[in-house]
């Protein structure tokens, strides 16, 4: 690269980093700025994963989580843990398939599916669908396999069938880890880039995922 090569996002200052999201080089002010808010950025950017290590300073409080109101207790992700597993990748997977899939498209389809789940634990059954196709899609994906899920459950007649109160804190729990992971950039995928290294066999379809709870 010459010295004298601009920024190809702003058009005037020196380019000085290599950038996969736009296929040409750019410079650090534009890095920082269009970072996963106009730039598609892919997992493997060193600027990327560097950026993301400084990213989260405080943790937030449990008043600010998704669904505060609902408790979930370590009990809970001991005795339930397949469950959460199960979930957790089958949502990778379907953002490694569907590459435009970002992290609010996640935490949307969460927030859709536990309403579902409310609503179905008062007797009544109304799909509370997200309103993007990407969201409405993983929405779908993860609620066949819970219903999957559900009935494998049920055929077994040595186990009580999961309630639904269990898929509901089930999908909280992944919620809240989802604002613990993303950087809420319009195009942010830190999350997705978390459940991609928690179950790196995402790619490989394996029977059988385990979860590891952070901080435990």
């Amino acid at each position: 690269m010459a010295d004298t090569t601009l920024c190809v996002i702003c058009n005037k200052r020196k380019a000085r980093r290599e950038c996969p999201g736009v296929r040409g080089w750019i410079c650090a002010p534009c890095c920082g700025a269009e970072r996963e808010v106009t730039v598609d950025c892919p997992f493997e950017c060193v600027y990327l994963r560097e950026a993301r290590k400084h990213e989260r300073e405080q943790t937030p409080t449990l008043e600010s989580m998704p669904f505060p109101g609902i408790e979930v207790s370590d009990a809970f992700l001991a005795e339930h843990e397949q469950l959460v597993g199960q979930i957790g990748l089958r949502m990778v997977r379907y953002a490694l398939e569907h590459p435009k899939t970002v992290d609010k498209d996640l935490q949307a389809a969460m927030e859709k599916l536990v309403k579902t789940y409310e609503t179905l634990s008062s007797g009544i059954y109304y799909e509370s669908l997200p309103e993007e196709g990407s969201q409405i899609g993983l929405f779908r994906d993860v609620k066949k396999f819970l219903d999957e899920y559900q009935e494998k459950e049920r055929q077994k007649g040595d186990v009580a069938p999961l309630k639904t109160g269990d898929v509901i804190q089930a999908l909280v729990f992944l919620s809240r880890l989802g604002v613990l992971h993303s950087n809420q950039r319009p195009r942010g995928r830190a999350f997705i880039d978390f459940l991609r290294q928690l179950y790196p066999e995402a790619a490989t379809r394996p029977d059988e995922p385990k979860l590891i709870v952070p901080g435990r």
